[in-house]
């Protein structure tokens, strides 16, 4: 099993407001799989509670080391699990009167005399995957109609974390992948240039693309680093794999998971494998292996997704969506993304998915942008 590290990122106040408040959003929650964090964060005998779509989910981890999701009520009284709720053996045990419940949500037995009653917790999918959790959500409580692929450990470190939460919306994160244009842009005092030198592909929930990035490295001047392989997962699930000097391959993660009307939790993780020379002693090759994860992530943080005047963040937390916008060449193949991401989210009567992911409006044009 992969463990790891979570840190947590506050955002400094500003007096630029979000687009959309009070639960406004003018994108409904997608369906998918989304991410609660990284397994070492449920220990065995573990509960915790996290949010995903405005509705808090109580993760606990059993005596068998099994990872279960629930609602957070318990139906007899409605007591939150989360708040003192404990594992006994393969049971989740209520606070209150202590109903147990086992795996399946089902009760298995009670404080009083007499039979137990036929009430049952309320059980959502769960996985584990590359040392991260991801539950379910569906619009209509339908079961998984796909599966978040667990990569090889293959030598990797467990993922080291962090979380933010902030105004947005999970399609925006995703979109940013392929907005190439404002790489070198907002960036620029890191990336000199960036380009998708190959059109995107999918297959169903999935889509594949690459990012071609132009590194400015102090003293030594531009480097070309090798390329940037993004897949997608749905909306929830974002990884990166680059391979870097020296041979070590990094995997990155930016993964938005909603937690009310436009407002997410953003997961940032890296997990590393470096091949190590004969010379380096084993005993130290996991703590530096870490160490490095670690530095990969605050580097990304600290010069990509925080800074006030060329992070993502800042501009994610403010902007507005516009379902027409009035798009440049060389903005990348954003309007792809969007026809693909139209997917995980219900369709109205009469509307096909170009209408419901937004159309492109050339700048020539003199229709104006919502």
């Amino acid at each position: 099993m992969f463990w790891s590290t979570i840190r947590t990122h506050h955002i400094r106040s500003h007096p630029a407001s979000p687009a959309y408040t009070d639960g406004d959003s003018p994108l409904p929650y997608p369906d998918g799989w989304f991410c609660m964090g990284p397994s070492s964060s449920v220990r065995t005998g573990g509960v915790i509670t996290r949010k995903l779509t405005g509705q808090d989910v109580v993760l606990y981890r059993t005596r068998s080391g099994l990872l279960h999701a629930i609602r957070p009520y318990c139906p007899h009284l409605g007591a939150h699990l989360g708040r003192g709720g404990t594992v006994e053996g393969e049971d989740l045990v209520c606070p209150f009167h202590k109903f147990a419940y086992g795996p399946d949500g089902a009760c298995t037995r009670t404080t009083y005399e007499g039979k137990t009653p036929k009430i049952s917790l309320t059980v959502l999918p769960v996985r584990e995957a590359t040392g991260l959790i991801w539950v379910w959500h569906h619009r209509d409580g339908a079961p998984p109609t796909w599966e978040i692929p667990d990569l090889p450990y293959d030598g990797y470190t467990a993922p080291v974390c962090s979380v933010t939460e902030l105004a947005g919306h999970p399609q925006e994160i995703g979109e940013n992948v392929f907005d190439t244009g404002h790489v070198a842009t907002l960036h620029g005092g890191i990336a000199a240039a960036a380009s998708a030198p190959f059109p995107p592909t999918e297959e169903g929930p999935s889509c594949r693309t690459v990012l071609r990035l132009t590194i400015r490295v102090p003293v030594v001047g531009t480097v070309r680093t090798e390329d940037y392989k993004i897949v997608l997962h749905g909306l929830g699930d974002i990884m990166a794999e680059a391979r870097m000097p020296l041979g070590i391959t990094f995997r990155f993660w930016g993964n938005p998971t909603p937690v009310a009307p436009w407002r997410i939790h953003l997961w940032l993780a890296v997990s590393v494998r470096v091949p190590w020379p004969w010379f380096v002693p084993r005993p130290l090759r996991g703590p530096a292996a870490r160490l490095i994860a670690r530095l990969a992530l605050s580097f990304h943080a600290s010069q990509f997704t925080y800074p006030e005047q060329r992070g993502d963040v800042p501009i994610w937390s403010t902007k507005r969506y516009l379902p027409r916008p009035r798009l440049a060449e060389g903005d990348g193949p954003v309007m792809h993304y969007r026809r693909w991401a139209a997917q995980f989210y219900p369709q109205a009567p009469g509307q096909n998915v170009r209408e419901s992911a937004g159309e492109q409006v050339p700048l020539d044009s003199g229709k104006a942008a919502s």
